[in-house]
């Protein structure tokens, strides 16, 4: 009498595919313009010395970067300010943000896993990859762009997934 002794990798066998949502993270360095040096006082914008400010700012030291603009100090900004940083910062910028840069990452990153194709996980089991480095934001991105579109949604690993929800 013989024994197979074959072993099935019963991963593949179940035709679970991996998503990997790290894979679509932005390569891009964030930095931040914090508009504070260029306030009086800490307190307000005076027009005429924050243009001068913003003529003599080295634009070129964010180029191919994203820049989160923020204030670190509680003072009232006017929104021309912020189209003004804008106008010097988008010749050189590889993306522009209102927030921190934490903020900009998720921003920037759920564009990027909008704009991927995943037609190739459609009609598929997809495991969507769990990890504490990846932001919620994205797993409800990811979730929006799949729910309806793939045969089975499951989270974690595709050797023991979680199964969200059955199409």
């Amino acid at each position: 009498m013989t024994e197979d002794t074959t072993i099935e990798n019963k991963v593949t066998a179940s035709g679970i595919l991996r998503l990997d949502l790290e894979a679509y993270r932005p390569a891009m360095t964030f930095v931040t313009f914090d508009i504070k040096p260029y306030l009086y006082e800490e307190l307000i914008i005076v027009e005429k010395s924050f243009r001068t400010a913003m003529d003599s700012v080295n634009w070129e030291d964010y180029s191919g970067k994203a820049v989160s603009v923020v204030c670190s100090v509680d003072a009232i900004i006017p929104q021309w300010v912020y189209m003004l940083i804008t106008t010097k910062l988008k010749p050189f910028t590889a993306s522009i943000a209102y927030g921190t840069e934490k903020e900009h990452l998720i921003k920037s990153w759920e564009k990027s896993v909008e704009n991927a194709d995943l037609s190739l996980y459609f009609d598929k089991k997809v495991a969507v990859k769990a990890s504490e480095h990846i932001p919620d934001a994205l797993y409800i991105c990811v979730s929006t762009i799949l729910a309806g579109k793939v045969a089975t949604l499951l989270y974690g690993e595709p050797g023991l997934p979680k199964v969200i929800r059955k199409y």
